[in-house]
């Protein structure tokens, strides 16, 4: 009814209340009288993109639950190159002017310049919450994404499906992708991503007690994430909060022990690393972590290489084996222990540390089609009256009898 979609003013402790309000407003339009305008006068119009901006603040500095340091930097990445498109700008919109019909139109217009699927909706989805936020506020009477109605169709749930397909590798491409590298770092780095499962900045961001001394166990607790605000490393959560517990195979475990053992704990931040960085920052001084960059070129790319996992772009489109192996595709192969060695899809998203075991069926136990292309695992059989830990254990046992050429000096120090 008002065209100008001015708020009403002022919050309500009961139900009655607002609606008497709202029923006053409506009166209002009906005589054509003017309403009290909302904010300073001659101010500038509250556009999009500082609403967006606020709410990233606001959310950074949330006394209970702040987003972290990388969704931060997601969240202005995306208001940058997808919100504020130069040929899609919705953030110079005022928030009079906002509602559905303007929505719609944004996002066929960045789905027209080109913008994917998953970027377009993870634009989506901070547009809502952020504007959720300014209701919250009291500075905005609706939410105007929320009318706009997500219909579901056979091409985006294609899309959904094959954007990002998981390779796992086979015994043998794991075995000569672990062998490769001279440095015995860098092959446990390997192993312990491709059974354990860990994110490349759990990994790197291990510290020496997380190693369990009695049983073979990891803890999976942190993460160190560089804050351009503050110019500096910090510690932060899991994705997702999700810290937890995740078993190892006991040849992997001993030799994850001597490590931690044979290193002396220094008094500064990333003093207690487990896996420590050998490339120098400015000034001479080692960087924090591992640095992923260096660490690809001087070690993952020469392994994918020797183990023929550089990708072929003759095959079909939604062949796995069309891209070379990522990092993260060893997650893949981690679900795919807990499966072999008889497990169940929930037990490989415990493992993972998803929070919902669709995500595992999704991207990660849809991988166990690569498992035709290895019949050695294709014929492993373990009992299934062992524990997880035990199966683990049997799984590797096989592993390194298949193909003893390459895992007899994996957990030993060369030079």
């Amino acid at each position: 009814m008002d065209r100008h979609r001015r708020p009403i003013p002022g919050s309500f402790d009961t139900a009655a209340a607002c609606r008497r309000a709202l029923n006053e407003a409506i009166a209002d339009i009906d005589r054509g009288r003017k309403r009290k305008p909302v904010g300073q006068p001659g101010a500038p119009a509250r556009r999009l993109e500082t609403v967006i901006s606020e709410y990233i603040v606001d959310r950074r500095n949330d006394g209970l639950d702040p987003i972290a340091v990388n969704t931060v930097r997601d969240y202005r990445e995306v208001l940058k190159n997808v919100i504020t498109h130069p040929r899609a700008n919705l953030g110079r919109v005022p928030l009079s002017r906002l509602d559905s019909p303007a929505l719609d139109a944004w996002l066929r217009d960045i789905r027209e310049v080109g913008v994917s699927h998953r970027r377009a909706s993870k634009g989506y989805a901070v547009i809502r919450a952020a504007l959720a936020w300014e209701v919250r506020k009291g500075r905005l009477a609706v939410n105007p994404a929320r009318e706009v109605r997500r219909a579901s169709t056979k091409e985006g749930r294609s899309r959904r499906l094959t954007a990002d397909p998981v390779l796992l590798p086979s015994w043998q491409e794991l075995a000569v992708l672990a062998s490769h590298p001279p440095r015995r770092e860098d092959r446990l780095l390997i192993l312990l991503i491709a059974w354990a499962g860990l994110r490349w900045g759990e990994a790197v961001g291990l510290s020496v007690s997380d190693v369990w001394p009695e049983r073979p166990k990891l803890s999976v607790r942190r993460i160190f994430v560089w804050n351009n605000e503050v110019a500096g490393w910090q510690v932060e959560q899991v994705k997702g909060g999700n810290a937890a517990t995740v078993p190892l195979p006991t040849p992997l475990w001993t030799a994850l022990i001597e490590l931690a053992e044979s290193r002396a704990i220094e008094d500064r931040p990333g003093g207690d690393l487990l896996f420590r960085p050998t490339r120098y920052g400015r000034g001479m001084k080692p960087t924090m972590t591992i640095d992923h960059t260096d660490w690809s070129k001087r070690v993952w790319y020469p392994a994918r290489k020797a183990a023929g996992l550089t990708g072929d772009r003759t095959l079909p489109e939604l062949d796995p084996r069309r891209r070379a192996l990522h990092i993260k595709d060893l997650r893949a192969y981690a679900a795919s222990v807990v499966v072999d060695s008889g497990g169940t899809q929930y037990e490989a998203a415990a493992l993972l540390r998803h929070s919902d075991v669709m995500t595992t069926n999704r991207y990660y136990a849809r991988a166990q089609d690569e498992k035709s292309h290895d019949h050695e695992r294709a014929r492993l059989r373990v009992d299934m009256d062992l524990t997880l830990p035990q199966r683990i254990d049997a799984l590797w046992s096989a592993w390194c009898t298949v193909h003893p050429a390459h895992t007899a000096g994996l957990l030993t120090t060369t030079d």
